[in-house]
């Protein structure tokens, strides 16, 4: 929603527009989840997506690529991305929680300040995990 003032200028009540660059990790077993969160990460400037269906892929991908983001889907068939999670907050690398259910609660851990978005998500709702995270 925008309004305009006197002057011309514009107000708008949307999160800030974040924008991030480099490498984003996306850790999502469904694969059009994965094609829709690559789209949207894209559109906020990332470069390069890698796609993990699985906790030894994501980590494996860590560990061999320069990493500046991650969206994790929190439920991955029988695991949970909690290991990808403490490996990431160990790196310093930011990233956001993405759930179809109320999966947090099947972390046996607390991750504090870090966002979480519902899917299906859309680019607004990244935008704004994502600007929580410091990215402008």
């Amino acid at each position: 929603m925008r309004n305009s003032l006197a002057n011309g200028d514009i107000v708008t009540n949307e999160a800030p527009l974040a924008r991030v660059e480099g490498d984003a990790l996306i850790v999502e077993d469904n694969v059009l989840i994965a094609m829709d969160s690559e789209n949207i990460l894209r559109e906020l400037g990332i470069e390069r997506c890698h796609i993990a269906v699985s906790v030894s892929e994501a980590l494996k991908v860590i560990s061999a690529s320069p990493i500046t983001f991650a969206l994790l889907d929190i439920c991955l068939r029988d695991e949970t991305c909690e290991e990808i999670a403490t490996t990431l907050e160990g790196e310093g690398i930011p990233f956001v929680f993405a759930s179809g259910y109320d999966d947090l609660s099947l972390l046996s851990r607390d991750f504090g300040a870090v966002p979480s978005i519902a899917k299906p998500f859309s680019t607004r709702e990244v935008r704004a995990a994502i600007a929580k995270l410091g990215f402008v």
